[in-house]
């Protein structure tokens, strides 16, 4: 996979899994822009690379959106490649999390994407095409007691991925749009879970025990499934859900449990 003169624009790219594509990306000929609300960590990353530069952007914020696409039009000519990463996730069951909790989950994930989708579109028509992937969750197609908020979120993501993948495919826009379905991934995110565990060590083998293949993935192993759904080698797939999961979703509901 090359992208020599691709123009890509990563949301929460400051770290975890978008910092592993932004990276990925730049070492593959891409200019990139981190999208994300955190300058500092925005900008400790651009510098290792010279083709990365930072734009502020809170995807909730729909004048954001319009700033940074225009910005990325006049800089760079186009916008090929959208990566939507960003995102928050605090666990919580339906007793415990509150309507304002909701509401942050499904701000960030489902406006978040509605809105990147609606303007990735309309830039990336003009220039004749180009690649949506939003990194989803296997907790949007199985989530577990403790995501009420956020796999809803992430389940509204994913049907924003199909319609706009059938929208682009009737209108002929060449635009293609996936979304890619982690499992446990050592994120700083998930570190700060285990830091905080009374038994960091038992807790990890208890996430790394969900999968089939029995361990966590790595940041770069869903990063290079993210760049495959963005290449031209995924030229024939939109509107598809790809998981990066070790196994979860193939696995049996437990008895009693699940359809």
């Amino acid at each position: 996979m090359t992208f020599e003169h691709k123009v890509a624009l990563v949301t929460g790219g400051a770290e975890g899994i978008g910092a592993g594509i932004v990276e990925r990306l730049s070492k593959k000929g891409a200019k990139v822009y981190i999208g994300d609300i955190n300058e500092d960590k925005s900008l400790t990353l651009a510098r290792l690379f010279k083709n990365v530069e930072f734009l502020s952007l809170d995807v909730c914020e729909e004048s954001q959106w319009q700033a940074a696409i225009e910005t990325i039009e006049r800089k760079s000519g186009q916008l090929d490649i959208l990566i939507q990463s960003a995102g928050i996730s605090r666990p919580g069951s339906i007793e415990e999390v509150d309507l304002d909790e909701w509401r942050d989950h499904m701000r960030v994930h489902g406006e978040g994407a509605f809105l990147g989708c609606k303007y990735a579109v309309a830039s990336m028509k003009k220039s004749g095409g180009g690649a949506i992937v939003n990194i989803s969750s296997v907790e949007s197609i199985r989530p577990g007691p403790l995501f009420t908020c956020y796999g809803a979120a992430k389940a509204a993501q994913d049907a924003v991925t199909k319609t706009v993948a059938l929208h682009c495919g009737e209108m002929g826009y060449n635009i293609r749009c996936n979304s890619l379905h982690p499992a446990a991934t050592y994120t700083p995110l998930l570190e700060q879970y285990l830091a905080s565990a009374e038994d960091p060590e038992a807790l990890e083998k208890v996430y790394a025990g969900m999968q089939p293949l029995n361990r966590i993935a790595t940041v770069d192993e869903v990063a290079r499934c993210c760049l495959f759904l963005a290449s031209e080698d995924a030229s024939f797939i939109t509107g598809h859900q790809m998981y990066v999961d070790g196994g979860v979703l193939a696995k049996p509901y437990p008895s009693g449990q699940g359809a």
